[in-house]
């Protein structure tokens, strides 16, 4: 009996030890793949913008930053955030370099137009998409004055810049005050997804929460042009990013406590109190306007309608913008390759459950 339980906590031991191995390698596998799509992601906006007007910070985020992100091919359209200090001047001094990068009637209206749109009309960004580089491959960038990036990551006026950068995402040109800025949006991202998440919960379950704050009530899931199973195949399939992008947020948060398999939070009145008043100035202020109590599923509803509030007035803003600013043959083209893209991946879905 003494051998034979020796032998079963060798094979035990064993066991355990190759399964660690296996996880291992499955994640150098995806350090790995992870590094060599963000290196193609660095070449692809480095040549974005070498053909653009100077600008003082850059970012390249969505499909073609995070793994498997929609079922496009493998040259994922490059989505390019780009934020500068004058944008009419920016704009006029592109719309000379850059003429079939907009609309004729942007360019007859000129930069300060352009920019006016964007910040009456749309959420503080002007695309240009449609685009397609010197080897065509396809892109699209936006245009942000550097004060609406900070007060977005800051107070969550649109959670638009802000959710793009609540998930993985390439920074190719860094200015300081957005760079500041954004580690306070990550600190308000993490504090508003745990209000959202009961006392117990899984990693996969926090990054699940983190990108669902940005989607819920983007109103392109509503016509059925955007993937409904994005935030699923986003969370599932950039864990070790998310990971490596929040390690030091979760360390520095209070009364999270974390290990490989459940993590466990404070859901006391006291700890929700802390974490609403750690909040975004637009979440708290829209917060306050309602009766939450000290009930922390309370909060957490809560909390997801305000999100959804203004993440459905700020997409369904850039939707206006967007058709008013654009060609109509760009924005037809555009919004057929999003529901097509959508389509594919229910598509797909339907086809792996079938297996």
């Amino acid at each position: 009996k003494f051998y034979c339980r020796i032998e079963w906590i060798e094979e035990r031991t064993r066991a355990v030890t190759d399964a660690a191995h296996r996880g291992a390698r499955r994640r150098d596998r995806s350090r790995a793949a992870r590094m060599r799509a963000n290196a193609r992601a660095r070449e692809r906006i480095a040549g974005v913008l070498a053909a653009l007007p100077p600008v003082e910070h850059a970012l390249a985020y969505g499909s073609a930053v995070l793994a498997d992100a929609s079922v496009a091919g493998p040259e994922r359209a490059l989505d390019v955030l780009v934020a500068v200090r004058d944008p009419a001047a920016w704009h006029d001094a592109n719309a000379t370099r850059n003429p079939s990068h907009y609309a004729w009637h942007a360019r007859l209206g000129g930069g300060r137009a352009i920019h006016g749109a964007a910040t009456t009309l749309g959420a503080d960004a002007h695309y240009n998409a449609r685009l397609r580089d010197e080897r065509g491959r396809a892109y699209k960038y936006g245009v942000v004055d550097v004060r609406d990036v900070v007060d977005d990551l800051e107070r969550w006026k649109h959670l638009f810049v802000a959710g793009r950068m609540h998930k993985p995402h390439e920074t190719a040109r860094a200015c300081d005050a957005i760079v500041n800025a954004q580690a306070r949006n990550a600190r308000s991202a993490a504090n508003a997804a745990l209000l959202t998440l009961p006392e117990t919960f899984s990693e996969l379950d926090f990054h699940r929460a983190i990108v669902r704050l940005s989607y819920d009530g983007d109103v392109r899931f509503a016509f059925a042009a955007e993937d409904g199973l994005k935030i699923e195949r986003i969370a599932r399939s950039n864990g070790e990013a998310m990971r490596e992008m929040y390690e030091d947020v979760v360390r520095e948060l209070k009364g999270v406590e974390t290990s490989a398999s459940t993590w466990r939070q404070d859901k006391s009145p006291e700890a929700t109190r802390e974490r609403i008043d750690a909040l975004p100035a637009t979440v708290t202020t829209m917060l306050n306007r309602v009766e939450v109590g000290d009930d922390a599923e309370r909060v957490g509803d809560a909390v997801r309608a305000c999100l959804r509030r203004i993440v459905r007035a700020s997409t369904l803003r850039q939707a206006v913008a967007g058709l008013l600013t654009t060609s109509p043959t760009k924005t037809l083209a555009y919004v057929g390759a999003k529901f097509f893209k959508a389509a594919s991946s229910r598509a797909t879905n339907s086809s792996n459950d079938a297996r």
